[in-house]
């Protein structure tokens, strides 16, 4: 036998036999040896190449993958700003329809118009809301979750594709589903990721389809199924692989299913995959959940709070709509706003007096000139910076709200309900002492 080597390493051996019994001689040995050592260097060349080719298709995953993440951040960005737009006039809508329906002076027609009015809006903030959960990266979180209220609001975000595609939903989601800890936005990830799936893989053998949805308790786990009417998985096996795809190249990179697969683990559940003929693939995802804490929540859809002592209110955002229709509520419960469109505004005002709450946008609490209006209260005006409280259209980072709400600011996400404005303020107001009014 000759040994065959590759540098300093054993990469196999060469054994020669002969039919009959004889002696090699040591030419016969020297060209043994030599055929050895061009058979050791062709495998060696061949190792070598299949490790570059490897090391360049994994160069190229993680361009890919790269690119997606670029792709995702811009999305992330262009929501974020739409966002900032949309929840303005949003925040308008609610506040007056909320005046309406408060107002005892609309028939029952107007009354009807306003509810709808409301419940279209609310519809237009939860579907912005998803889009923000959706692009915007978020740290991992353990929060007590309805799975029935995430799969909705992860198939509301395909909901408009879906019926252009002609791709039919039916839910059977199980009534009374107990609660589960759970990250909501990365569980959305994965129902959408999932759907995303079962949508092409009916598309691409089809005009039109159907996709079924069912959550379930079994025993101590929560079941979410995902049924489609597509042609099923060729490979059941290997379709959380990372990597692994069967759609042509540029359609996906397959890291959609392996990333579902993660998360779903972190989570301690399971996600599985089979076929159901005659249907199509029927993907399983099973979370464990735990018991609801005892103790009623409280509603934010309670009526009005009984109405308390009129205070002294600075509002300020440089959005007409929003000055107005909060302006509205706040005078409504007999409070006196004074109005500022910038920080500059602002600055100006509470230079001259003191107010019991001050109300700004998140986005104005930095001057043109870099003057940052907590910070000029918290060092000028402490007792003042103790009452500010911010309103964020979702444009502002995460770790800004978090920032702020540390330090004592209250933080009302636009767009909110006339309840909440009203609470939030007259909770502070609650805890102040009143300001001198000017005469």
């Amino acid at each position: 036998m000759i040994v065959l080597w590759s540098k300093d390493r054993v990469i196999g051996g060469l054994v020669v036999g002969s039919r009959t019994q004889r002696d090699f001689s040591p030419a016969d040995m020297n060209l043994l040896i030599a055929v050895g050592a061009q058979i050791a260097n062709a495998i060696e060349r061949s190792s070598m190449y299949e490790e570059t080719r490897q090391a360049y298709e994994d160069l190229r995953r993680t361009q890919e993958q790269l690119l997606h993440s670029e792709k995702l951040a811009a999305v992330g960005q262009l929501i974020s700003g739409v966002a900032h737009e949309l929840n303005n006039p949003l925040t308008a809508i609610l506040g007056y329809s909320q005046l309406l329906t408060t107002s005892g002076q609309a028939g029952p027609q107007a009354m009807e118009y306003a509810e709808k009015l409301y419940k279209q809006a609310q519809r237009t903030h939860r579907i912005v809301q998803n889009l923000l959960s959706f692009a915007r990266q978020r740290k991992p979180e353990r929060v007590a979750v309805n799975l029935n209220q995430v799969v909705e609001e992860a198939l509301a975000l395909r909901d408009y594709d879906l019926r252009i595609s002609n791709v039919r939903l039916h839910l059977d989601l199980a009534p009374h589903l107990p609660v589960t800890a759970a990250d909501p936005h990365q569980l959305q990830q994965v129902f959408l990721n999932v759907v995303n799936n079962a949508v092409d893989a009916i598309l691409e053998y089809a005009r039109e389809g159907d996709i079924w949805v069912r959550t379930d308790v079994q025993g101590d786990r929560l079941l979410v199924e995902f049924t489609d009417s597509g042609p099923g998985v060729k490979d059941p096996s290997r379709v959380f692989d990372p990597f692994y795809t069967t759609k042509p190249v540029g359609k996906g990179t397959g890291l959609g299913l392996s990333i579902c697969y993660g998360i779903i683990s972190e989570h301690g559940g399971s996600i599985r995959v089979r076929n159901s003929p005659p249907l199509g693939a029927t993907f399983s995802i099973e979370l464990p959940w735990q018991a609801p804490e005892k103790g009623a929540e409280t509603s934010s859809d309670a009526r009005m709070i009984s109405s308390s002592q009129g205070g002294r209110i600075l509002l300020v955002d440089d959005d007409e709509s929003v000055l107005e229709a909060v302006g509205e509520v706040l005078r409504g419960r007999e409070h006196r706003v004074e109005f500022a469109r910038s920080a500059e505004q602002a600055q100006a005002l509470l230079s001259r007096a003191d107010f019991e709450a001050i109300v700004v946008d998140l986005h104005l609490l930095v001057n043109r000139n870099g003057l940052n209006l907590w910070e000029w209260l918290a060092t000028t005006k402490p007792s003042q910076a103790s009452r500010l409280i911010l309103m964020s259209a979702g444009a502002e980072t995460a770790s800004d709200v978090e920032i702020y709400s540390r330090n004592g600011c209250r933080i009302l996400h636009k767009p909110f309900k006339a309840t909440e404005i009203i609470t939030v303020v007259e909770d502070g107001l609650r805890q102040v002492p009143s300001a001198p009014i000017d005469r």
